[in-house]
């Protein structure tokens, strides 16, 4: 789940999405299921297909990255013209997957060269200039039948002709693009622990002399982590960029580990993570790392349960997310924002600068469609401030006990609400602050792990 603002719901407008990355799970989806030109275009690349092919074919759809359509559309020269490269099986039962690169030349689609590679699917496909030519090489992961292993293939295209890159790279996820500032695209690929590979991000760079992929540099990553759920592609400071990957474990917890190229050291740096030491990341609450300031650079959450009475049976402490920066200089997460978490109900609520620690909580009733913020203290639970309150939209459309409660943005399934009960205290809070405090989170409504 990731932070979406709804300030400017408030006013009527639509739910603000969040910026700055996106996840390899959900990468946009301009390129992805993009046509060929026209009908004539599409018809004759199905032909080429259908030839290359023997006895018919089956169309194979990478099954994560940017691009997930079997028949993908690039420019790979630069000439403003796309290139069309299709993956497929054949139909008569032999193993392999082919990758068909096909080019247009005078009004006509032509292949240029047809790659089979023994595997049975296609993890991701993805297109970067690794080589410094103006030109985007080709790189496509396939699958193996150990489950999280994959193995990279690099291809460079030019004047109808497609080449190999030696390669040679296990992977779990894979990300390519300009991490240092340098105008070069590196690859960076992750591993999970198996069998067969260690735990480690490598960065690699293209050889020219050797037309390969060498390893640059590489860093040991967190061996219990089981899969990957967000990458995400973030300013660290100028001219530096670092990848923020959310993960797995077994158990279900998440954590968050960042990988940097440190150029003066010339080192891979994975900063979160260390071999005895806890990760300040690691949580039970599905939150992923987003961009809450729009401004290019990931906050990585961390979670404490806020204070309550376990006397209390009729509610549960709310979790706080602890949204950090990391600043290179220090190698330390640095506090940007707090917020109260309702996971029922997939939103959050910004926690004002000048509330201290240990002041105040944010219970949830058992249903989670009310969240009550107090004082706190040792002593116990003091004065509500204010509630947070969620209804169907047949409730309060039909004005169904919601007096007192005034509305803060409102979806097809439900009408978000507060009621501000303005209590004495130096904790109280004006409507207008805690309208712009709410936020929903993206995706689909989930639970805590906890529960």
């Amino acid at each position: 789940m990731r932070l979406r603002s709804v300030a400017a719901a408030v006013l009527g407008a639509a739910v603000l999405c969040c910026a700055g990355g996106c996840s390899i799970t959900d990468l946009g989806r301009e390129d992805m299921l993009r046509p060929p030109k026209t009908m004539g275009d599409e018809a004759e690349i199905e032909q080429l297909i259908s030839k290359t092919a023997s006895g018919g074919y089956t169309l194979k759809y990478p099954k994560s990255g940017n691009y997930r359509s079997a028949i993908v559309m690039q420019d790979l020269d630069g000439d403003n013209v796309n290139e069309a490269i299709a993956f497929f099986r054949d139909k008569d039962g032999s193993t392999g997957v082919h990758m068909l690169v096909m080019y247009e030349d005078d009004g006509k689609w032509k292949a240029s060269d047809d790659f089979v590679t023994e595997t049975t699917d296609v993890d991701s496909v993805d297109f970067a200039d690794i080589n410094e030519s103006d030109s985007l090489e080709i790189l496509v992961g396939y699958a193996t039948y150990t489950t999280g292993v994959n193995f990279l293939s690099a291809y460079s295209y030019e004047s109808g002709k497609t080449y190999t890159i030696e390669s040679g790279q296990n992977y779990s996820a894979f990300y390519c693009g300009n991490l240092d500032g340098s105008g070069k695209s590196k690859v960076l690929t992750l591993s999970l622990f198996s069998p067969e590979n260690e735990a480690k991000a490598t960065l690699l760079e293209f050889d020219s002399k050797h037309n390969s992929l060498f390893t640059k540099a590489s860093a040991a990553m967190d061996p219990n982590i089981v899969s990957y759920k967000n990458l995400i592609l973030s300013d660290l400071e100028e001219n530096l960029k670092g990848l923020v990957v959310d993960g797995a474990l077994s158990s279900g917890e998440l954590n968050t580990q960042l990988i940097y190229f440190n150029k003066e050291l010339n080192i891979l740096c994975n900063p979160l993570y260390k071999e005895k030491s806890a990760n300040p990341t690691q949580r039970a609450s599905a939150v992923l790392s987003t961009d809450i300031g729009n401004d290019m650079k990931i906050e990585m959450p961390s979670v404490s349960t806020l204070p309550y009475s376990k006397d209390s049976k009729a509610f549960t402490a709310a979790d706080q997310v602890m949204w950090n920066s990391f600043s290179v200089e220090k190698e330390e997460l640095l506090p940007v924002q707090r917020t109260a978490a309702n996971y029922n109900y997939n939103y959050t609520i910004k926690i004002p600068e000048s509330w201290q620690a240990g002041t105040f909580t944010a219970l949830l009733n058992e249903s989670g469609d009310l969240m009550s913020f107090c004082e706190w203290s040792k002593s116990g639970t003091g004065r509500n401030l204010f509630d947070i309150k969620v209804f169907k939209v047949s409730e309060w459309d039909q004005g169904k006990d919601i007096d007192g409660y005034t509305l803060i943005y409102k979806d097809n399934r439900y009408a978000y609400t507060f009621q501000n009960h303005d209590a004495d205290s130096e904790l109280s809070i004006g409507d207008d602050d805690i309208k712009t405090a709410f936020s929903l989170l993206d995706g689909i409504a989930a639970t805590s792990s906890k529960s």
